[in-house]
């Protein structure tokens, strides 16, 4: 009997989008932990344009998914839905994440790592397929009623 790996190489993880920051006096700057991984894995995400992305409206209901592809190491991708949900009062980001790389053991601790040290922590899944990952990634489902009786309308954006 031949034994087969099966790898888990994709990731849900939702947190607090203030967790994807620290504050220094009045200055942010990227969590250490996930500006790691995006250094790893050459996915060139810009943390702080995220986040303040994110915070732009100043009610619920609104935010759109954006997509950022590797730039030379061969499949890794993040996306994240900064979508607020109405009744969210915590900040519930999705970030979602597929790694594709020699330096996958090094990539997931960072990325363990931002998930420990998050003051909100609501889940961590890895798994070989991730059904959220491959909703967030079709662009075909864009653009979208998120939910009935709001008419925001999300838009799916790829950086690469």
């Amino acid at each position: 009997m031949s034994k087969k790996t099966i790898y888990a190489k994709e990731f849900d993880i939702c947190v607090s989008m203030s967790d994807l920051v620290t504050w220094e006096g009045d200055q942010k700057a990227p969590s250490a932990d996930l500006q790691a991984v995006f250094t790893t894995l050459e996915i060139p995400v810009n943390i702080i344009e995220l986040h303040e992305l994110y915070f732009a409206h100043l009610y619920n209901g609104y935010g759109d998914v954006h997509v950022y592809h590797a730039q030379n190491n061969g499949g890794s991708i993040f996306a994240i839905d900064l979508y607020r949900e109405l009744t969210d009062q915590q900040d519930l980001t999705g970030l979602f994440l597929r790694i594709e790389s020699p330096a996958f053991d090094q990539a997931l601790a960072h990325l363990r790592s931002f998930f420990d040290s998050a003051r909100c922590q609501v889940a961590f899944e890895q798994a070989s397929y991730s059904r959220r990952l491959r909703e967030t990634l079709d662009e075909s489902r864009y653009p979208r009623l998120v939910e009935v009786d709001h008419d925001f309308i999300q838009q799916h954006y790829t950086h690469r």
